[in-house]
């Protein structure tokens, strides 16, 4: 198989999918829905003091910013599916 942008793109995008799906069955359980709040609260991107990226921060901690927003995205959207589902019964 080639790993053509478009087809990584697609590979990519069926990870996240299924990511969403297996975390909106974990975010049904009231005490593990807490944890995954938790983790979509928390910021694993270094701030303040704690580091010196220097003037321009450098292309790993931009990454590591892009990764944080996909990690609360992909929480944001599973925690958002439980209560949506309980509405429609």
């Amino acid at each position: 198989m080639s790993d053509m942008p478009d087809e990584t793109e697609a590979r990519l995008n069926a990870h996240r999918r299924l990511f969403v799906s297996l975390l909106t069955i974990i975010a049904g359980d009231p005490k593990f829905r807490q944890v995954l709040e938790s983790l979509a609260r928390e910021n694993e991107t270094v701030r303040d003091q704690e580091e010196d990226p220097g003037v321009e921060p450098s292309r790993a901690f931009a990454i590591q910013g892009l990764a944080n927003d996909e990690i609360r995205a992909i929480l944001k959207d599973a925690l958002a599916r439980p209560p949506a589902r309980k509405r429609s019964r």
